[in-house]
């Protein structure tokens, strides 16, 4: 089941598990507009979703995760762009091999 949580993105919801079942919750109030709240509303339709709390901790630990895959992304981009470029040349070469390599291994 899909759900256009944003206006340009279609994503698949995957119930993210907490810590543990029994994970202390610390209760906080937050301010939201109209349409966010309706939106929300409409996603508690689904029988996997059990309340607001829920579904908002979700979505909160998957941007926090899609954050920090993002920084590991970059920070990968910022070193190999570091290297000097002999390294920088030797692993386009391996790149070469590795993907001349996989593709006979596929056409199999």
């Amino acid at each position: 089941m899909t759900y256009n949580l944003t206006k340009n993105k279609k994503k698949e919801r995957v119930f993210m598990p907490t810590i543990s079942a029994r994970s202390p919750k610390t209760k906080v109030t937050v301010t939201l507009s109209h349409d966010l709240v309706r939106k929300l509303d409409e996603l508690l339709e689904a029988p996997e979703a059990s309340s607001r709390s829920q579904l908002i901790e979700e979505a909160l630990r998957r941007w926090l995760y899609d954050q920090a895959k993002e920084d590991l992304e970059r920070q990968t981009e910022e070193y190999y762009h570091s290297l000097p470029e002999a390294e920088r040349k030797e692993d386009r070469q391996w790149s070469k091999v590795a993907a001349h390599s996989a593709k006979h291994l596929w056409d199999k």
